[in-house]
C-alpha cells in the first residue's frame, strides 16, 4: 500500500524525507533577511492587536450605551405605571380636603408621597392653564374660550401629562382657546 510507506519516498510531511535540509524557495535566506521578515509579521500581529483592541472597547462602550438605555426605558416603564395611582391618590385628596374625617390627613400625605416619588425620580407634570399648545406635549381635545387666556394657549387642563427627562410619559390633554 502507498499510504504505509514513510518519508523517504519524498510525499510525507512537509520538512521530512529527502527534501527536509534543502533550502526553502519561500523563506528569507539571510539572517537579516528573517529578521526583517519577523519584525513584518510582528508588526502585522500588533496592528491585528491594537485592532482587536479598539473593537472590543467600542464594544464595550456601545454595549454601556444600550444597557442605559434599556435601564430608562424600564424606568420609563416603571413610573408610568404609577401615573395612574398618583392621580388616583390625588382625587382622593382632594376628596378627603372637602370631607375630612379621621383619614383625611392620611391621604393627603399619601399622594404628597407620589408627588415625591415622582419628582425623585425626574417626572415633572406638564399642561397648565396658560401654555402654549404644543403637539410633542399636548394632546389637544377641544377648543373653549377662557377668561384671560390668549388664543392657542392651553384653557383647561382635562387630565395632565408627565415628561421624564424630556421624554413624554403621558401627553396633557388640554382644550385650547380657539383662535380670536
Amino acid at each position: 500500500m502507498a499510504s504505509d510507506r514513510g518519508p523517504e519516498d519524498g510525499k510525507g510531511p512537509p520538512g521530512t524525507g529527502a527534501d527536509a535540509d534543502a533550502p526553502s524557495s519561500a523563506g528569507p535566506t539571510t539572517p537579516e533577511a528573517a529578521t526583517a521578515a519577523l519584525r513584518a509579521q510582528a508588526e502585522e500581529w500588533r496592528e491585528k492587536a491594537l485592532r482587536a483592541r479598539a473593537d472590543y472597547d467600542n464594544l464595550q462602550r456601545r454595549t454601556a450605551r444600550e444597557a442605559q438605555v434599556e435601564r430608562e426605558r424600564q424606568k420609563a416603564r416603571v413610573l408610568e405605571g404609577f401615573l395612574p395611582l398618583a392621580e388616583l391618590a390625588h382625587m382622593a385628596a382632594r376628596q378627603a380636603e372637602a370631607h375630612p374625617g379621621p383619614l383625611s390627613e392620611g391621604i393627603v400625605m399619601l399622594a404628597r408621597e407620589f408627588d415625591r416619588l415622582l419628582e425623585r425620580e425626574g417626572v415633572t407634570r406638564i399642561g397648565q392653564l396658560g401654555e402654549t399648545a404644543d403637539p410633542q406635549r399636548h394632546e389637544v381635545l377641544a377648543t373653549e374660550a377662557a377668561k384671560d387666556v390668549a388664543p392657542g394657549k392651553v384653557s383647561r387642563v382635562i387630565q395632565p401629562g408627565y415628561l421624564l427627562g424630556d421624554k413624554v410619559l403621558r401627553y396633557a390633554k388640554v382644550a385650547v382657546a380657539p383662535p380670536a
